[in-house]
């Protein structure tokens, strides 16, 4: 009876041994793809500015409306200045009055009728009124308040006839045709990310939005709590669609390369690092430590560690070992 059942032992082993398993496999798929990294980014006005006077007065006038356009140079805010005024005047008076002397004391000296001293005392005193005349008009020039750029007004905060003084806000000026777009990025990218580096902008808030920029700024320096650095891109705001102070979605694009792509359940880990199956020419199984990238729709990028024309095992990976034979579905 013993022999019979060591018999019967051998003979199902040797059947078993012989046993070729089927496996499915085939080469991997070769792709152009582009590495992009996901950000949350806020948005930023090209260029603000507040408002507020340089001197103590009441208003006289304003002259912009509230979120509306204001050109480079526009009067926005003109302050009371009727002392000035009247000081001008004065002065205004007091130097035709010099300009008469002046021109007697030019004709008279050319006759010898009087000394050059006292013609360069009337040019003297001319000097002196122009230079007073300058001062007041850049006094005046003080208490008219014109926007430094062209941008969009945000809402005033004094009416007309409030005192106001330096650090008062009468209101904000924004210059959002052109915008910035602020964001963090992990310090294992300061190598990877170049200025003039392409992105792409969208919004859960604004549908369809897809704007295209570049990187213009790149902080050198990692922010040691976060280890991110910040950068900086510019887009364009068509119809002034998106606000300052908004979040957005932000895509960075890096350079494209042409990269393998298996099945993502090709790939199996052990001890934290990847590997595959693969049939070689005999028919038999390898197994391969890889290198994995980015993942696309049940597919992932291999960077290295298998060649485009390798058969890699996508099916049957359990039923099988490194170095049995098998054969392919």
């Amino acid at each position: 009876m013993k022999i019979i059942s060591f018999i019967f032992f051998f003979i199902s082993s040797a059947v078993y041994s012989q046993q070729i398993i089927t496996v499915g496999a085939n080469i991997p798929t070769t792709k152009i793809i582009e590495d992009t990294l996901n950000l949350p980014a806020s948005v930023i006005a090209n260029e603000s500015v507040k408002i507020t006077p340089v001197v103590s007065e009441k208003i006289k006038k304003i002259f912009f409306q509230e979120g509306k356009f204001v050109k480079k140079g526009q009067l926005l805010v003109e302050l009371v200045d009727l002392e000035e005024q009247a000081v001008l005047k004065q002065f205004d008076a007091e130097l035709d009055e010099a300009n008469l002397n002046y021109e007697r004391a030019k004709k008279l000296i050319s006759k010898g009728n009087i000394s050059q001293s006292i013609l360069d005392n009337r040019i003297m005193i001319r000097e002196k009124l122009i230079a007073k005349i300058e001062e007041i008009e850049a006094k005046i020039d003080d208490l008219k308040i014109r926007a430094p750029f062209n941008g969009i007004t945000s809402v005033r905060n004094f009416s007309e006839g409030s005192f106001i003084k330096p650090g008062d806000i009468i209101t904000e000026l924004y210059d959002i045709k052109t915008l910035k777009i602020q964001a963090f990025v992990p310090e294992s990218f300061i190598t990877k990310l170049k200025e003039d580096n392409n992105f792409i902008v969208t919004s859960d808030l604004i549908e369809r939005l897809n704007i295209s920029g570049k990187i213009s700024v790149i902080d050198p320096l990692i922010d040691t709590k976060t280890r991110t650095f910040k950068i900086q891109g510019r887009i364009a705001n068509k119809n002034n669609i998106i606000k300052p102070g908004m979040m957005v979605k932000l895509k960075l694009l890096f350079e494209k390369r042409e990269s393998l792509l298996i099945r993502e359940n090709s790939v199996f880990n052990q001890d934290d690092i990847s590997f595959v199956y693969l049939v070689n020419k005999n028919k038999k199984i390898e197994k391969k430590q890889i290198k994995v990238g980015l993942k696309f729709d049940g597919m992932i990028e291999v960077k290295d560690g298998i060649k485009a024309d390798d058969l890699i095992v996508y099916e049957g990976i359990n039923k099988i070992r490194n170095g049995v034979e098998v054969k392919i579905k």
